[in-house]
């Protein structure tokens, strides 16, 4: 019997690479028989007992070691936590309505909004996602705008002189009934800094498109239901180092930023220029639409440099940013990509996954939250009201 027993022995301890283990093996099924009488049929059972369980317990090692060298990685329970860079927001002062009437609004930190060309929209109705949620979690309803995204109209520019005043100004109102037929904006602030409602605050505007943010608590898709719109009339230029503004749009971006703020409890880091939102889904790139991929006055109009936060379609979505973005963007954005792209390949490793395999996963995650709200969209056009995310007016 010890010598039938031998060579599957022997075969099982060549499997074990380590070599104390190897010998505790061999010392364990290959003990030495009893040799006498009635003792003999306890002995042989005896000697079963400790040959076989041995092999048992190594196969069975084995069989564990083997499946967890195929064992495809467990995708991400959460979407990945998100970079962000430091935000110290200033104490936001109460803004109230000094007057009103059938063609302006006064406010108490000096804003005046030209309401003679607003338009209605369907109602703001959208799904959050919770951040601390399961990969795929089921939206919450909500109607509070949760952000403000900053535009550029990529219009026609006259100079602007004095002797220009005239076509400035009909430049301004083709503009103004541009944006108005296609409900682009809420906001729009012309070059003499007038600032013109144009779809209601309390409805949704077609000014982001499919876009995609986040906050500490809270994912955004498709950014017109969500997020505010305000757009400045002008346009961006590579070869002037990207758009301008005149000091009367920065002081009015000041203002009405201010009273956005304080009206809906708008965090800081939640107002974004267009191209730090823009995403195309159907080649997964950020970065679709690129107006204010710099320039845009963030700490004139008294926010931080929220280009320095790290692109949620990027670091939470897997989207990618290509050289096309990274070749207009600021400085600062183009480190916030860079830390974007580090958390990603961080998490990817933290999950035992290859950065492309991650990227996959972050992407039909993406996919099934975006399912969600096209769902949602369907249920409002079927109530007749146009939901299909629109490009902005430029």
């Amino acid at each position: 019997m010890g010598r039938s027993l031998q060579q599957p022995i022997e075969l099982v301890a060549r499997c074990i690479d380590d070599p104390v283990t190897r010998l505790r093996f061999l010392k364990a099924a290959a003990p030495t028989p009893p040799a006498t009488g009635d003792g003999t049929r306890r002995g042989v059972l005896h000697y079963l007992l400790l040959a076989i369980v041995p092999i048992a317990l190594v196969a069975a090692f084995l069989v564990v070691r083997a499946a967890a060298r195929v064992r495809t990685p467990d995708a991400p329970k959460a979407p990945p936590t998100l970079p962000r860079a430091p935000v110290s927001p200033a104490a936001l002062p109460q803004v109230w309505m000094v007057e009103r009437n059938a063609d302006e609004e006064v406010y108490s930190n000096g804003l005046r909004v030209d309401t003679r060309f607003a338009v209605s929209n369907h109602a703001r109705d959208y799904l959050a996602f919770p951040r601390d949620g399961p990969a795929v979690g089921r939206g919450l309803r909500r109607s509070r705008p949760a952000g403000i995204v900053f535009h550029t109209t990529e219009s026609l520019q006259v100079p602007f002189e004095p002797e220009q005043n005239g076509a400035l100004k009909s430049v301004s109102e083709s503009l103004l009934e541009y944006v108005r037929r296609r409900r682009a904006y809420h906001y729009l602030i012309d070059r003499f800094g007038r600032v013109f409602r144009v779809v209601a605050e309390e409805d949704a505007a077609n000014h982001a498109g499919y876009s995609v943010w986040a906050d500490d608590r809270w994912l955004y898709l498709s950014l017109n239901e969500s997020f505010l719109g305000v757009a400045f009339e002008t346009r961006s230029g590579a070869e002037e180092g990207g758009a301008r503004l005149s000091p009367a749009q920065v002081r009015s971006a000041a203002v009405l930023t201010e009273f956005l703020r304080d009206r809906y409890g708008i965090s800081p880091e939640n107002c974004i220029t267009h191209v730090q939102v823009s995403v195309n889904p159907g080649n997964m790139r950020a970065g679709y639409h690129t107006d204010w991929a710099s320039g845009f006055p963030f700490e004139q109009v008294g926010l931080p440099d929220n280009y320095s936060l790290a692109l949620p379609s990027a670091a939470v979505f897997g989207f990618v940013c290509d050289a096309a973005l990274r070749r207009s963007a600021a400085p600062t954005l183009i480190t916030a990509i860079e830390r974007s792209d580090a958390s990603l390949e961080q998490h990817a490793a933290a999950s035992g996954m290859s950065v492309s395999a991650y990227r996959k996963t972050l992407q039909r995650q993406y996919r099934a939250l975006l399912a969600q709200v096209k769902l949602r969209d369907d249920g409002r056009a079927g109530a007749g009201k146009p939901v299909r995310p629109e490009p902005s007016a430029h």
